[in-house]
């Protein structure tokens, strides 16, 4: 099998993710809801999960980071927070577009044919009515890294909340929230941080105005009939994912035991060769920006075949045991600025590091099949 959706979820997990796993199912108990040694196990496991992704993102304070069920539901939190008009993207995901449309007052930028922004007009749409900036660090589409400490740097000068989607970065490119201007990150578990689905998080910055997303128990200010108002007890009501979060733990020792940096470099490097290979095949079409020296992307192809449906060759490839995803990809407005939305989207090939460009090499002869009229 060769596996290209890793933007979904990434895959294999590393042998160090199972083992944390087996060993929170043998000591994990409920943290913060007793002092014998599994509740306490527990607790320490989040105090370091914490430190490990504040070591990441060059966040000063671990407990400015509250666990989440994914990105989606961090991003949901991190609306709930804004006041006055939200300024997003065409390229967001419907986890940014969904959230930020309900509030019923957002501006969206538009995106050129290739995908790209133009941080100056995003810059230009911010005005005193505006209250935050939400953009996605990484299309889930084409991959294409965008620069957001520049648009961070612009909204801290003007007091705007600086609101950043690092789904499909998180682990993949270097993220410093100071040197980015962040006040508000969300990020997911499964994917570049290669833990396991159910995990994810927010990190808050210590000026922003925080108020509950939802309410109930959290071990913590148990007398008082309302949700305590500190981090990160502000947002973890109920029972956290311990033995997800301890899968997390073991990721983000993964990809540091490799570097972030190298796993950026790896990505762009497949990236780029499979882009010049796909497109050089009569009746493909890719999308986005042509990669060259000086572009970032998280390894994300995204293209089409002449007179094909993008589900269709999705199908095809995974009976020639190919893992690709066609379709919007829950980016809708992304695909109406490359001009795919009428042809159903696109088939997106989404690699890590571990991919080759052998597999590559494998993956364009079935999708010459394919062109030619013939199947993979």
């Amino acid at each position: 099998m060769i596996y290209m959706d890793n933007a979904a979820t990434s895959w294999p997990k590393p042998r160090g993710v199972r083992v944390a796993i087996n060993e929170a199912l043998d000591n994990a108990g409920n943290p913060g809801r007793g002092t014998h040694s599994y509740a306490v196990w527990s607790s320490m496991k989040l105090t370091e999960v914490r430190e490990k992704l504040a070591g990441i993102f060059n966040i000063s304070d671990p407990q400015r980071i509250a666990f989440a069920m994914n990105a989606t539901h961090a991003l949901n939190i991190a609306v709930n927070l804004c006041y006055g008009q939200i300024v997003t993207t065409a390229m967001e995901h419907n986890s940014v577009l969904r959230p930020a449309n309900m509030r019923g007052y957002c501006y969206i930028n538009e995106a050129d044919s290739k995908g790209r922004l133009d941080p100056d007009r995003i810059k230009r749409s911010i005005s005193e009515l505006t209250g935050a900036v939400i953009m996605t660090h990484a299309s889930n589409v084409t991959g294409e890294v965008y620069d957001i400490a520049d648009i961070g740097e612009y909204c801290r000068r003007k007091k705007v909340l600086f609101i950043v989607d690092c789904a499909q970065s998180a682990g993949v490119v270097p993220i410093d929230v100071d040197k980015m201007c962040i006040d508000i990150l969300c990020f997911t578990g499964h994917k570049g941080l290669f833990g396991i689905q159910g995990t994810g998080g927010i990190y808050i910055s210590e000026h922003v105005r925080i108020r509950p997303f939802m309410s109930g128990g959290t071990g913590s200010y148990s007398a008082v009939l309302r949700q305590p108002s500190v981090m990160p007890d502000c947002f973890e009501a109920g029972t956290v994912n311990t033995h997800g979060i301890a899968a997390l733990g073991a990721g983000i020792d993964y990809i540091k035991g490799i570097g972030i940096n190298k796993i950026q470099s790896i990505h762009n490097d497949l990236q780029r060769y499979f882009y010049g290979k796909a497109a050089s095949v009569n009746g493909i079409t890719v999308y986005g920006t042509e990669p060259d020296s000086g572009t970032c992307n998280t390894g994300v192809i995204s293209l089409n075949v002449k007179g094909h449906e993008p589900g269709n060759v999705s199908t095809e490839l995974g009976r020639a045991g190919i893992c690709v995803r066609g379709g919007l990809h829950c980016a809708p407005l992304a695909h109406r600025a490359l001009g795919t939305d009428a042809l159903g989207g696109t088939v997106r090939f989404s690699m890590n590091h571990l991919n080759t460009r052998d597999e590559i090499d494998a993956v364009i002869c079935e999708l010459k099949k394919i062109a030619s009229g013939g199947t993979a």
